[in-house]
């Protein structure tokens, strides 16, 4: 007689979208002497005294969840568990696995495992092999915590952030610069939630209470008001960064010059040698500080790590780290996980002239620490860079970028071309709302009266960090084709080294006035 265990995926009350409308059941089959065995082997794990309680049903997506009987657990307990149990299952050659995907004679489960058989993708895989390698127990147990706290369920990308911001230096408690609260603000007005909510009550106007529909009348004209009021102010004196030569960033040094510096003497004295010159890992919001008030971009970008140059206690100059798609285009895929793209960068303008590539320098090599060997950056020549910094710190000059499409709203917001693919499809609120092609998606913007422009090439550098036998390695791998340095064209008054790095391509909207010719 033959003897088996079956179960089924989805919900027997549906979800969200009512019943599921698809269903797989799987199943083991065995004799009673197989079963017997297995039931054997499969107890004495669930009696092990390392546990921390016995479990008496052990129930995948309470393990996973950490919920039900592993409420107390720690999350590598039930990892730990997890896998004890399917040792059990492997090492049952009698058992037979069945599904209802299965065509043809049932196989036996083999002595090595597969990633479909334990439930997991490729992509899962490597993401959760990397997180481990990276952070140590305590850390992953803090991160899992903040996890559950935020989020219903576990996920991998939700996991993955809250790991990142544990790992995140904490800093000291950092007051905000006048340029974060006017990014902050930006986003305030720009808005799209409000605006959504302004045009569902404006459709349902007539179902108003009266006293409601009064003063928000009173309010939107308030505001209108005030606004008026506001641009008038920001508008007097404003100068719209112009291409004289001059990098965008060196302009905008130049113009933090004339603003009033407290200790300006201190930091000048401290700043004359490199002796007093630290660099170490800082939060994301020390480095946000300084990089809205002196990076051309005026946003963070894809920024993960951030490391700030010290003079004493004053910040200096801060460099940017984090990662893009398409790493495996530039060493190869065995060598992929050590590319890191330059991101955002910025001096201040009381720095020693030489800050910049003392700090890139510096940080790279801080992060080889973390595995990163292969460092990406760019230069903008609409922005009147050509990468001197990257020049001076030995990186290899790869060439032009291949321009990137642009689009710019009726609002005057630009956007990259690749934004297109994200509103292809709106899942907000949990279902899909709509879905699109890219094609369709590019038609209706120009209906609603985008304007397409064509993007510019921008200078390439590769970076290599680590021992000889790192960067000879990686020097080998290395896809792309060396070339010689550029030089800037235009004569202008130069430091022997620019400050002036933008680093990382645009991935958020730009301001017309840091496009402007």
């Amino acid at each position: 007689m033959v003897y088996g265990f079956a179960d089924g995926s989805g919900s027997h009350i549906g979800g969200r979208s009512g019943p599921p409308k698809v269903r797989c059941i799987g199943a083991f089959l065995g004799d009673a002497e197989a079963w017997i065995d297995f039931d054997e082997r499969w107890n004495r794990v669930l009696d092990k005294p390392e546990w921390p309680t016995r479990i008496k049903k052990f129930h995948m997506y309470d393990c996973v969840n950490q919920i039900g009987e592993f409420r107390e657990w720690k999350f590598a307990e039930c990892l730990a568990m997890y896998g004890d149990l399917v040792g059990v299952i492997i090492e049952s050659p009698k058992i037979i696995a069945i599904g209802s995907s299965n065509r043809g004679r049932p196989k036996k489960l083999s002595g090595t495992s597969t990633l479909p058989q334990l439930g997991l993708t490729r992509d899962q895989s490597s993401k959760w092999q990397q997180l481990a390698g990276r952070i140590d127990e305590a850390t992953f147990e803090r991160a899992l915590i903040q996890t559950k706290q935020k989020n219903l369920e576990l996920t991998t990308a939700a996991l993955l952030r809250e790991v990142k911001e544990v790992m995140r230096p904490m800093g000291s408690a950092v007051e905000p610069d006048i340029n974060v609260l006017a990014a902050e603000l930006i986003r305030d007005i720009e808005s799209a939630s409000r605006k959504e909510k302004l045009k569902t009550v404006v459709q349902s106007r007539e179902r108003l209470n009266p006293t409601i529909h009064k003063r928000l009348i009173a309010a939107l004209a308030n505001a209108a008001s005030d606004s008026d009021n506001f641009k008038r102010h920001l508008s007097d004196n404003f100068k719209e960064l112009r291409a004289n030569g001059k990098a965008y960033q060196r302009l905008i040094r130049e113009r933090m010059a004339e603003q009033l510096e407290p200790d300006i003497a201190e930091k000048r004295r401290l700043a004359a040698d490199f002796e007093n010159a630290v660099v170490r890992e800082i939060s994301y919001h020390e480095a946000k500080n300084l990089i809205l008030s002196n990076e051309w971009l005026g946003n963070m970008g894809i920024t993960e790590y951030a490391f700030g140059l010290f003079f004493g206690c004053h910040l200096a100059g801060t460099v940017c780290f984090g990662r893009t798609a398409g790493a495996s285009s530039i060493c190869g895929p065995d060598h992929e996980g050590k590319v890191v793209t330059l991101c955002r960068g910025a001096c201040v303008h009381w720095a020693h002239p030489h800050s910049a590539s003392f700090l890139i320098s510096a940080a790279c090599r801080e992060m080889t620490e973390k595995g990163c060997h292969v460092f990406i950056a760019y230069s903008d020549p609409e922005a009147g860079e050509v990468g001197t910094v990257y020049q001076s710190c030995n990186f290899l000059y790869c060439g032009m970028t291949r321009p990137k499409k642009r689009f710019r709203t009726p609002d005057g917001k630009i956007y990259d071309g690749r934004k297109i693919q994200c509103l292809t499809r709106d899942r907000t609120g949990g279902g899909l709302k709509y879905k699109r092609t890219r094609a369709d998606q590019k038609k209706l913007l120009i209906e609603q009266g985008c304007e397409f422009l064509d993007g510019t090439p921008k200078h390439r550098y590769v970076g290599i960090y680590g021992d000889r036998r790192m960067k000879r390695l990686l020097r080998r791998a290395l896809k792309w084709e060396v070339s010689s340095y550029p030089k800037r064209q235009q004569a202008c008054e130069t430091t022997s080294e620019e400050f002036d790095y933008k680093l990382g391509e645009i991935s958020n909207s730009v301001p017309d006035l840091v496009h402007a010719v």
